[in-house]
């Protein structure tokens, strides 16, 4: 009977607006509203989307900066650090705190993405799934060979070791034994679930992405001083459309499956975080089916710059690093006679 009463009413409001407007204006509007919820559709779901994992490894000639190169682990240690960097960065983010790791007993390695450390006209042909095929394949690699081994993430790069653990938390073979993110996105374009938007052209990046591969591409200024020490980032600048939608698909697919991550988690932020919105610590840490959860979180108020990559900034590198590596410890002792 309501849906009788519903459909008659709507049936009654179309009546009404085709006497107001006429029918050509009424149809007209129609068709506006079509296109927009079909063009809606087709930039934020996967809808005719289908994703190429397959991947090569970034050729060792291509490299722009020798610290972009991937980071193998020592061997000398039976505990692992597994670093994501973030996109479109490179690993050596997580150079500088190489030496601190190894000192407190931990080997860490770090992949260098697909497309990345090299030119940014590489990133073309990459997306996520991509990626994330790259990160899976490194773990399944050194996983065994550790007593513990933890994974870290910066930016995307938490996203990306947080998918990773919703596919292996329940494989005691694989299973990460905690994971510590840095300033890493739920969303991209979320507002309608948490009011997220990093940008309203994130709506249209897969239309844009088909025209323009890339918005202000570039190189860092190698002569920037930078602030805070974020001048010694290595990475691409400017805005990949196609890589933008890829990232958010993979995104939405994370945050549906934050209940399978099961380990314990430490989830770090700065407040102000001027890339990634503060907001999506928030929803990473509701979503996560751990009972082990803590948060870190940076006031760099002072600052002028992105407040975003923690490991960057001179304020900032060695607290985290040290808070990341203390909660790993309480996690995962050294077994006694090993290191």
């Amino acid at each position: 009977m309501a849906r009788v009463a519903a459909t008659a009413a709507a049936g009654g409001a179309v009546g009404f607006a085709a006497a107001a407007i006429g029918p050509i204006a009424l149809a007209a509007a129609a068709a506006v509203l079509v296109a927009a919820v079909a063009l809606g559709l087709w930039n934020t779901t996967p809808i005719g989307f289908r994703p190429k994992p397959f991947y090569a490894a970034p050729a060792p000639a291509r490299l722009r900066w020798p610290e972009a190169a991937p980071i193998r682990p020592s061997g000398r240690h039976r505990r692992l650090l597994y670093c994501v960097h973030g996109f479109p960065s490179t690993p050596a983010d997580y150079r500088t705190v190489v030496e601190a790791s190894e000192a407190r007993g931990w080997d860490l390695a770090a992949p260098l993405l697909p497309g990345c450390g090299g030119e940014p006209r590489d990133l073309r042909g990459t997306e996520w799934s991509q990626y994330l095929a790259a990160v899976r394949d490194g773990w399944a690699e050194l996983r065994p060979r550790y007593d513990a081994a933890c994974l870290v993430g910066t930016s995307m790069g938490g996203s990306l070791a947080l998918v990773l653990a919703e596919e292996t938390c329940a494989d005691p073979a694989l299973a990460p034994s905690a994971i510590a993110t840095i300033g890493s996105p739920a969303a991209l374009a979320a507002w309608l679930r948490h009011g997220l938007v990093v940008n309203p052209l994130v709506y249209l990046a897969r239309t844009i992405g088909a025209f323009v591969p890339s918005i202000g591409a570039g190189l860092p200024d190698p002569e920037r001083v930078g602030e805070d020490g974020d001048g010694a980032w290595k990475g691409y600048r400017g805005l990949y459309p196609r890589q933008t939608y890829t990232l958010q698909i993979g995104l939405r697919a994370m945050e549906r499956r934050l209940g399978d991550v099961t380990c314990p988690v430490l989830v770090c932020h700065a407040r102000g975080d001027r890339m990634v919105d503060f907001r999506n610590a928030a929803v990473i840490e509701s979503g996560l089916g751990s009972d082990d959860i803590e948060a870190y979180v940076a006031n760099m108020d002072g600052f002028g710059h992105m407040r975003h990559n923690l490991l960057l900034y001179d304020s900032q590198r060695d607290r985290v690093w040290a808070r990341i590596l203390d909660f790993f410890e309480r996690r995962a002792p050294l077994t006694r006679g090993r290191a």
